[in-house]
């Protein structure tokens, strides 16, 4: 039986890391709305509008991060 191996298939790779700037992008749009969800149901300031696109950005780093250190650490093997 053959191993499958990521090397056979680098388009999906190549799909995978490039789906990254989409991932950040949901990221911030939901940590937007989530600050405005909040702004909204407690009456509070716009600060938390930008507290959650900021939140949603860091989030986003983390998510890519961990993407790319899976698919660097499978090309090592």
């Amino acid at each position: 039986m053959k191993m499958s191996n990521r090397n056979d298939r680098p388009w999906l790779v190549a799909l995978s890391i490039s789906g990254a700037g989409v991932l950040l992008a949901l990221y911030i749009l939901l940590g937007f709305y989530a600050g405005k969800w909040i702004a909204n149901a407690s009456n509070g300031s716009k600060l938390w509008l930008g507290v959650g696109s900021i939140v949603g950005l860091c989030l986003g780093i983390v998510n890519i991060i961990y993407l790319v250190k899976k698919f660097m650490g499978e090309q090592n093997e």
